[in-house]
């Protein structure tokens, strides 16, 4: 059975008593994207995904940049737009894509996985063929992450709860909803061939025996898969009063994360509902003291930074702060100094190369790459390991006024019911 965690959150005076030690260093990559929402590798090159809908090709070595695709028929803004890409896991043979978008049909807005064919590697995709498609009840906590699970076949889906504030329809808590979980599906088959929004099969070893791998997010904020374990890691940017970290181990499922009834560690404040029974408690969280909208990163699997080898790197959207935990959400360490000589950095989002080296992705354009080692006197953060809070995820607003516009801040965790707010419309890049 899971156990609800009852760890001390992270509060702003124990981080005031814990100065990072940990010394590393960040330089510029590169510059002028607009509205960068991910980033990802394969052999000497980076694919930057733009909220537009726009992928750029970036060569590592030499910095140039060339077109690779622009995604038709999505709307964007605010939280809505390109929000996710992965290449199918045989790429060099089919020529696959998949993206998370958002467009609108009819009025109504939906998210859809679609999957592109491009045949040959140099020119744009075809017409694409929409993989999963869900109606959203509103244009905020639209999520956004998908990659392909270490089998090569089932693709992760990481979707918020539908938006407004306080989950209204209570979609996070629904196994019979799509919203506000992480999905699992298998596309190479199709399972449902009469339905044209459903050309996926269900993996027989799914929990529920439907779509849904893990449950109870609000509005998840970057995914990432560790290369080495198979971990699966979630930030979830929350509404008024914590953000957070959230991790399934692997060959685990079925994870019930908490909202709405849990926010973090705590009841989330005037809602009232019972807590589950045997709720999954964040690795990590943190409250508005500290930071206002989570951007979850990666395991650091790369070679440029022996000390940050094996170490979960994320950030605040908001406040531009940039931690790293072990992966089991101790040992917290304080890297922001590294950002320091690039002024507010609004963290939009981390990305991998083909050789698990880290990026980070500024909301205004910026791409920068962690350089040299770490120190290793790693020291007084060591006291926080007991406190396995989670991060706060960023806020719609923020966003907005980063770049994402005040719709974007709203997108991740706004503080009022509106659109754009904290409670998860205006707090992150799309939230």
């Amino acid at each position: 059975m899971r156990i609800l965690s009852v760890a001390m959150p992270l509060s702003a005076a124990i981080l005031a008593a814990t100065p990072a030690t940990a010394a590393i260093s960040v330089s510029s990559f590169s510059s002028g994207f607009s509205q960068p929402v991910f980033l990802t590798g394969r052999a000497n090159d980076l694919f930057v995904v733009q909220q537009g809908g726009v992928i750029e090709r970036v060569n590592r070595s030499t910095r140039a940049r060339t077109p690779f695709f622009t995604v038709p028929n999505i709307e964007s803004g605010g939280e809505k737009g390109l929000l996710g890409f992965a290449f199918d896991p045989k790429y060099g043979v089919n020529g696959r894509i998949y993206v998370n978008v958002t467009t609108r049909v009819n009025g109504q807005l939906f998210t859809e996985i679609r999957r592109y064919t491009i045949p040959s590697l140099r020119v744009a995709p075809a017409d694409p063929q929409v993989i999963l498609r869900i109606a959203q009840p509103f244009d905020n906590h639209n999520g956004g992450w998908i990659d392909f699970a270490r089998d090569g076949r089932s693709l992760l889906i990481a979707t918020g709860d539908g938006g407004s504030g306080n989950d209204p329809q209570n979609n996070a808590q629904n196994r019979n909803s799509l919203l506000g979980k992480v999905l699992r599906i298998d596309v190479s088959r199709d399972g449902f061939p009469a339905d044209p929004d459903r050309n996926y099969a269900i993996p027989a070893d799914n929990p529920f025996g439907n779509e849904v791998y893990a449950y109870g997010l609000r509005n998840p904020w970057r995914g990432s898969i560790d290369r080495t374990t198979g971990d699966i890691f979630v930030g979830d940017v929350g509404q008024g009063a914590y953000e957070e970290i959230n991790r399934l181990v692997a060959g685990s499922s079925g994870q019930n994360f908490g909202w709405r009834p849990l926010e973090g560690p705590i009841p989330t404040p005037g809602i009232g509902d019972p807590i589950p029974a045997g709720t999954t408690a964040p690795i990590f969280s943190y409250d508005h003291s500290i930071g206002r909208s989570v951007t979850g990163g990666y395991v650091f699997r790369g070679t440029r930074n022996a000390d940050l080898f094996g170490r979960y790197i994320f950030g605040d959207f908001i406040t531009g702060k940039l931690w790293s935990i072990s992966p089991t959400g101790s040992d917290l360490q304080d890297l922001t100094s590294a950002l320091a000589p690039f002024g507010s950095v609004n963290i939009a989002s981390f990305g991998e190369d083909a050789n698990r080296n880290l990026y980070i992705l500024g909301y205004d354009g910026r791409i920068l790459r962690f350089n040299n080692s770490l120190s290793s006197a790693r020291t007084a953060q060591s006291s926080i390991a007991a406190f396995n809070s989670a991060v706060p995820e960023p806020t719609s607003w923020a966003l907005m006024l980063t770049g994402f516009g005040l719709i974007g801040l709203a997108l991740r965790r706004r503080p009022a019911d509106t659109p754009a707010q904290k409670s998860g419309e205006n707090r992150q890049p799309p939230d």
